[in-house]
């Protein structure tokens, strides 16, 4: 499949670094930074009064001057004693990170509240369907009164940040367990759950309800008018397994909802057929699981909303069929084992 490109729309090369090594291990993304682009588009104007607002500014422009899926994000530092300042201003207190820094020890001076919170904002969007995702994280720390000598790794105001939990600064903290912890790694997480969710590939377990009578297997007409390829088409009783449901409490479901009969479970098949379909931007696997079963009761009335009509056959017959993509390979491919699991179980 071919990797999408998401931009980390940051100037901030510390950022940048950050975010890569949080999603990098996501497969189906090509990240760039606006370092790797042509000609990248000026920075905007941040005119918004809170993180949420300047963070999807700044994601829906970037989106917007590059056609890329965009993600942007917003920082603010929150302090107790200083009601809140400088909040959403935090990177425009002074353009020198060190200076910012003294900015903030001079106000805290004699200041026995010295709690504080770092708060990000990250925003999310796809130019290409016309939507946005927002995900927020926090960070509680204590503000130092005096600048360290020595400073490593951290951006902005990580010098003057102790984390008790850590028992240092965030300056003190690598890139790796900072992103365990940090208002823009605690965001970065809803984040990737969020992609990995909406772009990475889907898996679908869907158990084939096999319902023998007689040596013959049950099959249905399926009524599908929006989908023309599906429409009218032969295909096993089934779907897609639920949360909370085992195989064989699906089988039992869809064949009561679909066919109107009450089946017992005999055996599952030893085989699963493994289906890949590409819709568009979108990719999909489907298991498709063979379950034996038998009619233990109920009246055969099928679902109209799904089923045109049913029908009994062969195994042999089924390939002829009009059928459900892929259906027929499946049973042609297996007909040995099927046939087998039919004289087994005595159907």
């Amino acid at each position: 499949m071919k990797r999408r490109k998401l931009l980390l729309a940051t100037g901030n090369k510390g950022k940048v670094k950050e975010i890569k090594q949080f999603l990098h291990s996501l497969p189906y993304f090509q990240l760039v930074s606006l370092e790797d682009l042509q000609n990248p588009p000026e920075e905007p104007e941040e005119t918004g009064t809170t993180i949420e607002e300047n963070a999807l500014l700044k994601a829906n422009y970037y989106a917007k001057e590059t056609g890329l899926l965009s993600l942007a994000d917003d920082s603010a530092f929150v302090i107790d004693a200083l009601d809140g300042w400088p909040g959403v201003t935090a990177a425009r207190v002074h353009e020198d990170r060190d200076e910012r820094c003294h900015i903030v020890l001079e106000k805290m001076k004699g200041k026995q509240d010295r709690h504080g919170q770092l708060q990000t904002t990250l925003a999310l969007v796809d130019p290409e369907d016309h939507t946005s995702f927002l995900s927020f994280g926090a960070l509680d720390l204590e503000v130092l009164d005096a600048m360290p000598q020595e400073r490593k790794y951290g951006l902005d105001y990580d010098p003057i940040l102790f984390i008790p939990e850590k028992g240092k600064t965030l300056d003190e903290i690598k890139t790796a367990e900072k992103n365990g912890i940090s208002s823009r790694g605690k965001a970065l997480s809803h984040m990737k759950y969020y992609l990995q969710n909406q772009y990475g590939g889907k898996h679908f377990v869907v158990p084939v309800a096999m319902i023998i009578r007689d040596g013959k297997i049950l099959m249905n007409k399926r009524n599908d008018p929006h989908n023309p390829q599906f429409h009218e088409v032969w295909e096993f009783p089934g779907g897609t397994v639920e949360i909370g449901e085992n195989i064989f409490e699906n089988v039992v479901r869809e064949c009561k909802e679909e066919t109107g009969y009450d089946v017992e479970i005999l055996e599952q098949l030893p085989f699963i057929r493994v289906k890949t379909r590409h819709i568009e931007r979108f990719s999909y696997q489907i298991y498709l699981v063979p379950v034996l079963c038998k009619v233990v009761g109920g009246e055969g009335v099928f679902s109209d909303d799904e089923v045109l009509e049913m029908k009994w056959y062969t195994p042999e017959e089924i390939p002829s069929l009009k059928l459900f993509p892929d259906d027929g390979n499946m049973v042609t491919e297996y007909l040995e084992l099927i046939q087998e699991g039919i004289k087994r179980n005595d159907l």
